[in-house]
């Protein structure tokens, strides 16, 4: 099989709402503000981190936002795998995937490097031969050209690969690229009007799914 599995990062395989929380919360107190719910700071991530700040100090009009995006980039970068954690599930679940053929790969709005420590750290970056993140020089998500430089990569083409991930940026960039797509239902996202070819709600779920259609 040559098929390509593309994970999402956080809301997919990781939680990491603890620390980018966290973040974004120091970086607020930095400017003299009030921290946020960690709930309201979760409902504000899947558009990359410039996103995230700005949506961050939307009570706030005035703020620098090119300091306060450096101040949250020091802020969680100094502080990646504190709180963050592997969902139930994803070790064993990329471990059948790999072995039952499947390429792997990641693409996500995180920054690269931040992407592969956390990877590394949390002891699943042999899973991945491709990493694509915010700044590899490709549109962030919903485009669909990082999904194709991935499909170069690994050989392969579209009609039998997968992007799975949290967030209608997810989906969406899976159906433009050519790609089947499952919505994860544990994560911080919603899938918005385009509907996913799956709904899975645990990564078993994923992998099952992913295996039994490629059959």
């Amino acid at each position: 099989m040559n098929a390509v599995v593309a994970f999402d990062m956080d809301g997919t395989l990781i939680d990491s709402a603890g620390d980018i929380g966290a973040a974004v919360n120091r970086m607020r107190v930095s400017f003299g503000i009030d921290p946020l719910p960690r709930e309201s700071v979760v409902r504000m991530v899947g558009n990359g981190a410039r996103v995230l700040v700005a949506r961050a100090l939307a009570d706030t009009p005035g703020t620098d936002l090119d300091e306060a995006f450096r101040r949250y980039r020091h802020e969680y970068d100094t502080h990646l795998i504190d709180e963050t954690r592997l969902y139930p599930g994803v070790p064993e679940g990329l471990e059948e995937l790999e072995a039952a053929g499947f390429r792997l790969a990641v693409f996500t709005n995180k920054p690269y490097k931040s992407t592969l420590f956390i990877l590394k750290g949390l002891g699943i970056d042999r899973f991945f031969p491709v990493v694509v993140g915010a700044d590899s020089g490709f549109p962030l998500k919903p485009a669909p050209e990082a999904l194709y430089h991935i499909l170069e990569a690994a050989g392969t083409d579209a009609a039998c690969s997968w992007m799975v991930g949290d967030n209608w940026t997810d989906i969406d960039s899976g159906r433009a690229a050519g790609f089947r797509t499952a919505y994860c239902t544990w994560g911080y996202g919603a899938p918005d009007k385009y509907q996913p070819d799956a709904v899975c709600d645990s990564f078993d779920a994923v992998k099952r799914t992913i295996i039994d259609a490629n059959k």
